[in-house]
């Protein structure tokens, strides 16, 4: 079989013939087509008479019919063989995680491996440095506190037990971001700060005891397989209360997410009275939360650090230690399944940073990689499609069942191969590997199937309710973190329709 199919190098040539108008401005998508892509793709459009007949499948849901859109077609040629609403746009959720990847391996390569550093200045005698220690980070989005030791040996390997002069940690390579999106609840463990320094995913848990007559004690920890780090740049306030509570501790004026001081962050804890446990919660300050578990590591392995101060590498320093990650192919196939937010945040920003180093926020670096598939794929209809950051978690993305059709399309078997066989940890349809995406009020999965018949075809499906997700989002508050029953329940038939739709397109081509 031949595929006509645009491949990912070819997708960011056609975006370099257009990158000198490309800027981080290009959020401001109107939807017209990107000039001066000699690229040309059959457009995937919602022409097509929906078939197989899906309106006992749709009614039986009880959704709307407004409030679902798919595409279903060709992956040799782009004809649509089943639509729904497929102009229409949605929430894509963490289907965005799709256009992100395909794009970062574009402009990246499968190859590309992220990078974590050691520094040095000054003299070494006797064990001792007479001079700055400087931990740079590269992004990494998969760093872990196993790697972090394997720096710490190799900087003692090389002689070094005790630094006379500065600890520093370099975050430049990456704009440094206290939570992914601010419509979340606060301790959202899946809306974590973002920056260059990143470890353990930025997720910490927070410990307590809680004995009768006695004060409660709390504590921080860094967690990976190698067990637990204390996580010194996170302090606890404890406060009374008669149900559990941990909110971010305002102070100077700032917001709760912005009001850490260069010390770390503060949360504050009512535990329910005489109740032990622990939650998960996100680092908001990742540098200074990996400089701090890399000093408790180094400590452990015979180094002792002074207190992490932030900084950047001098021209003159010298490489001491090097950690790279595993293939960006690997971390891509690990984000397509297992949907990590931060993970997809700090891939999008490498890559769009490559392109334009000025991207200086989500939104910004999202409209970078946006300018991709627009410059190679110009006759695809992208009115509507809006991306306001790399990984889905925000209400107000936009994208339409057959922008992301044209999107998977154009990334080609490097792209579909990586797709998991499940959504949300259950298994899919046999022959069905997609990305998934969940919201309250938003379900989506795009990928390839195949047919009873033997047919391999693409998909893109997505439901949502915007109006039940205003309400949700206008009556927020952020000390919540449950998703609210009925969301729950929507989310259940969301998830029916996704599979008897599934079941429909295999069983009947």
């Amino acid at each position: 079989m031949r595929f006509l199919i645009i491949s990912l190098r070819v997708l960011l040539v056609g975006l370099m013939a257009v990158s000198a108008t490309a800027t981080i401005h290009a959020q401001t998508l109107s939807g017209a087509s990107v000039p001066g892509s000699a690229i040309s793709s059959p457009a995937i459009s919602s022409l097509a008479i929906s078939s197989p007949d899906d309106r006992e499948v749709v009614a039986r849901s009880g959704f709307r019919a407004e409030d679902v859109g798919y595409i279903l077609f060709d992956l040799d040629n782009g004809a649509p063989i089943a639509t729904r609403q497929a102009d229409r746009p949605f929430a894509p959720a963490s289907v965005a995680k799709l256009p992100t990847i395909a794009a970062a391996l574009a402009i990246l390569g499968p190859e590309h491996r992220f990078e974590t550093s050691l520094h040095i200045t000054g003299t070494l005698r006797d064990g001792v440095l007479d001079g700055d220690l400087v931990l740079k980070g590269g992004g990494d989005p998969s760093l872990a506190t196993e790697g972090l030791m394997e720096l710490a040996a190799e900087l003692r390997a090389i002689g070094i037990a005790r630094v006379s002069g500065r600890f520093l940690f370099d975050t430049s390579a990456l704009p440094e971001l206290p939570e992914i999106d601010s419509g979340q609840p606060w301790t959202a463990g899946y809306n974590t700060g973002v920056g260059a320094l990143s470890v353990n995913f930025n997720r910490f848990q927070l410990s307590w005891t809680a004995r009768p007559g006695q004060p409660v004690r709390a504590s921080a920890w860094s967690v990976s397989d190698a067990g637990r780090v204390p996580l010194d740049s996170v302090a606890v306030e404890i406060a009374a209360g008669e149900a559990l509570t941990v909110t971010p501790v305002s102070n100077n004026g700032f917001s709760a997410k912005e009001g850490a001081t260069r010390e770390g962050e503060r949360w504050r804890l009512a535990p329910r009275p005489g109740a032990a446990s622990s939650v998960w919660l996100p680092v908001t300050h990742p540098g200074l939360a990996a400089a701090n578990v890399f000093r408790r590591i180094a400590a452990d392995t015979g180094i002792a650090l002074p207190a992490p101060a932030p900084g950047m590498v001098p021209p003159s320093a010298t490489l001491a230690a090097l950690h790279r990650s595993e293939a960006l192919g690997v971390l891509a196939r690990q984000v397509l399944r297992y949907s990590n937010n931060l993970s997809a945040e700090l891939i999008g920003l490498a890559a769009a940073r490559r392109l334009d180093p000025r991207a200086a926020t989500l939104s910004q670096s999202a409209a970078v990689l946006s300018a991709l598939p627009m410059a190679a794929l110009p006759k695809t209809d992208w009115t509507g499609w809006r991306l306001l950051n790399h990984s889905g978690l925000n209400t107000a993305s936009r994208v339409t069942p057959a922008q992301m059709a044209a999107v998977l399309r154009a990334a080609g078997p490097d792209v579909w191969d990586l797709l998991p066989g499940e959504d949300e940890g259950k298994i899919l349809p046999h022959g069905v590997h997609a990305k998934s995406g969940t919201l309250a009020y938003a379900k989506a999965l795009a990928g390839t199937l195949v047919t009873a018949g033997g047919r391999r075809l693409g998909f893109a499906f997505f439901v949502a309710d915007e109006g039940l997700r205003r309400a949700m989002d206008a009556a927020m508050d952020r000390r919540v973190a449950e998703i609210p029953p009925e969301a729950r329940a929507w989310l259940a038939r969301a998830r029916t329709l996704q599979a008897d739709l599934l079941a429909l397109w295999i069983a009947q081509l």
